[in-house]
């Protein structure tokens, strides 16, 4: 529990100063493990905003390893 508790608390720092709908679509997609479409339609967005959401989430996680 511990491990998970840190793992999330890293990853909130790297998602840190990321418009939060940015946040949200990664972390649906990555903790709930929702599909483009269920993003989209929970934020009320289009799929192609929901996949460059991801995209710049995924960036600033790549580059901060």
């Amino acid at each position: 529990r511990a491990i998970i508790l840190q793992t999330l608390m890293e990853l909130d720092q790297l998602l840190d100063g990321l418009p939060v709908p940015v946040k949200r679509a990664f972390l649906l997609a990555q903790l709930d493990g929702l599909t483009y479409g269920q993003i989209a339609a929970e934020l009320g967005i289009s799929i192609a905003t929901v996949k460059r959401h991801l995209n710049k989430a995924a960036m600033r996680c790549y580059f901060a390893l």
